[in-house]
């Protein structure tokens, strides 16, 4: 007999990393893998699946390395059904913080199944579809670039958006932008560097695209305002024919990141809610007062802001009446 310590830590990692396993044998799993056991630990059978599986998560594996990492998989199978057997004969599996860890596991593995499947329905990507695609994003493909910026982002909060703009059209360099932000008491960041088109949010790039290597202009985007200046760029496109691949794994994503939205919209829709206690009113609710405090905290930073400016501009006017 195996004399082990076992951690309740230890024992919950072990029930979630099994709960698959059990959920899989629950719903009358008829992989013709799991029936064949390559392994048995007083009387508890490891299959083949359980070794591809881990096998398939394990890096660098080589013809040459394989039967050696398939042995030590089988050896860690085998210490870990050792503890799970010692944790049910000492009925950790009873214990509410297990319990639980395992009723998680099953419902997240349930959830994430359902999802998959919805993807899985979806029909293919077409190549026409991927085409398509690639002939209305020129400034990602055909049209590339490689950038080299100046930048002066202010926050989407920021007023007086027009005068900046009105200043911008008329500046001839960017510290000329920069000089009037802060005489007008204005936070900004500045950053200056090399980036490829795909590295550039969609929103500011396609007015980018329009600029000319020197130009200078105000971007908005979606959650900030940037002074662009280009100072140079170098047309690097990307052919189709290389690049069609990775559209259709990327629409593919796409397709069933919205599948699996909507479905979920769907589902809460048709679905009896209940909400009880603090969270009666159901999410509409708590939305609701998530944004009335968001707003207070942005109005209570707005009035620390304008009373340190204020405080500034004094200090400022008396030292220069000194």
């Amino acid at each position: 007999m195996y004399a082990l310590s076992v951690s309740p830590r230890f024992v919950l990692g072990l029930c979630v990393v099994g709960a698959a396993a059990l959920l899989a044998a629950g719903c009358g799993n008829k992989d013709p893998m799991a029936a064949q056991v390559v392994a048995t630990v007083d009387g508890a059978d490891i299959n083949l699946r359980q070794l591809n599986e881990m096998l398939a998560k394990t890096p660098d594996i080589t013809p040459e390395n394989i039967s050696h990492a398939k042995t030590e998989i089988l050896g860690t199978l085998v210490e870990q059904q050792l503890a799970v057997n010692l944790a049910i004969t000492n009925k950790l599996d009873r214990k509410p913080e297990v319990a639980n860890a395992i009723e998680a596991s099953r419902r997240e593995i349930l959830a994430r199944a359902a999802m998959d499947q919805l993807a899985a329905d979806l029909a293919p990507v077409g190549e026409e579809e991927a085409k398509r695609y690639y002939a209305e994003h020129p400034a990602l493909y055909a049209e590339r670039r490689i950038f080299t910026l100046q930048e002066i982002v202010l926050k989407k909060s920021t007023p007086g958006m027009d005068k900046l703009r009105a200043q911008v059209g008329t500046a001839k360099r960017m510290e000329e932008v920069a000089a009037w932000l802060k005489d007008k008491k204005v936070d900004f960041q500045t950053t200056e560097g090399t980036r490829a088109a795909e590295q550039i949010p969609m929103e500011v790039l396609t007015k980018l695209q329009r600029f000319k290597d020197g130009q200078m202009g105000l971007i908005e985007g979606r959650d900030a305002y940037t002074v662009v200046r280009l100072v140079s760029s170098i047309a690097q496109p990307i052919a189709a024919s290389k690049i069609l691949p990775a559209i259709t794994a990327f629409l593919s994503n796409q397709h069933a990141a919205a599948t699996i939205k909507q479905a979920k919209l769907d589902m809460k829709k048709n679905a009896k809610l209940e909400y009880f206690g603090e969270f009666v009113g159901g999410e509409a609710a708590f939305k609701a007062g998530r944004k009335a405090l968001v707003q207070s905290e942005a109005d209570e930073e707005a009035q620390i802001n304008a009373r340190a400016k204020a405080e500034a501009t004094i200090v400022e006017q008396g030292i220069k009446g000194l």
